[in-house]
């Protein structure tokens, strides 16, 4: 009988380098992830944390007063010359709005008109009252063709701006009582504005700057791009719009600063610190981030930063 022995044939080919070998299973080379190490007893460098957040209480205010922003346009006086201040605007509480060409806050913050002999202020009285519409008496409006474009669109030097109008808002016993306040002026809202040249050649007004006085403290307040669709309560529970842009889970509660989108919740926004420190929205340089905690109870807003 005769010895049954194995089939000779070529020997296997030898295996792959090591660097290559993971490319049998798809996964990418080690050499594509490696990082360099460190001495050997040396203990492994940490992790960038993120610092601590400093929390500040803030106030809600309510001015009393809304004014319709969309509402806000310039109407021809009767003499077919000159323009007039008009808008829409609820008041809880009566007051008077004062309508100024060319203003300009003086070292103590005081309006005050630069052309006050061309154009004089006007002061218009209100009562309370929702669904008001207010326009400036005729005769006290600004003739456009007197004035080049330029001193009508930009803000001119020194901070004067081509038009304000402050909104005084008188207090009542029951609000002094409950908020503590010491006058009858105790708030006063003042818009600055400038002209803008629309496609029909007309000029609209559009506020580019806005102050709010409570008690003698002056703030300069600013729109948060975004905190309307989080504070909006919705029926149907759809929450679309209101999740973190980052990880499209968490609500959003973080304003990138100075760009004023709040875009962000909070853990994603420290981490953004680390990673980029711009804002995901326009890419702007982040320089502080303001965490605003939303009372869905009183429609009021805290804010840390």
């Amino acid at each position: 009988m005769g010895n049954i022995g194995s089939r000779s044939g070529p020997p296997p080919p030898p295996p792959p380098p090591p660097h290559l070998q993971g490319l049998l299973h798809r996964v990418p080379p080690p050499h594509y992830h490696r990082y360099p190490g460190w001495p050997p007893g040396a203990a492994p460098p940490s992790l960038a944390v993120p610092a601590q957040v400093e929390r500040q209480k803030t106030v809600t205010v309510s001015t009393g007063v809304n004014i319709k922003g969309d509402t806000l346009r310039l109407e021809p006086d009767d003499d077919g010359r000159g323009l007039l201040l008009a808008f829409s605007f609820d008041a809880d509480v009566p007051g008077s709005v004062t309508v100024c060409f060319f203003a300009q806050e003086d070292e103590e913050h005081i309006l005050k008109a630069t052309k006050e002999n061309l154009l004089k202020p006007v002061t218009v009285a209100f009562k309370e009252g929702r669904g008001q519409e207010f326009k400036q008496p005729c005769g006290t409006g600004i003739n456009v063709s007197l004035f080049e474009e330029s001193d009508l669109t930009k803000v001119g030097e020194g901070g004067v701006f081509p038009v304000a109008f402050k909104v005084e808002m008188a207090v009542s016993s029951k609000q002094e009582l409950e908020e503590g306040h010491e006058d009858e002026a105790s708030k006063c809202l003042v818009k600055f504005a400038i002209f803008v040249k629309k496609d029909d050649a007309e000029y609209g007004v559009r506020v580019v700057q806005q102050v709010l006085w409570v008690n003698g403290t002056r703030y300069v307040m600013q729109e948060i791009y975004g905190i309307g669709n989080t504070a909006e309560s919705n029926n149907d529970g759809d929450d679309s719009g209101k999740e973190c842009v980052i990880c499209l889970s968490e609500p959003r509660d973080t304003t990138v600063l100075p760009c004023r989108h709040m875009c962000l919740c909070r853990e994603c926004a420290q981490l953004l610190r680390i990673q980029t420190n711009k804002c995901p929205i326009c890419r702007q340089p982040v320089e502080d981030l303001l965490e605003i905690e939303v009372d869905m109870k009183s429609g009021g807003y805290q804010g840390t930063h």
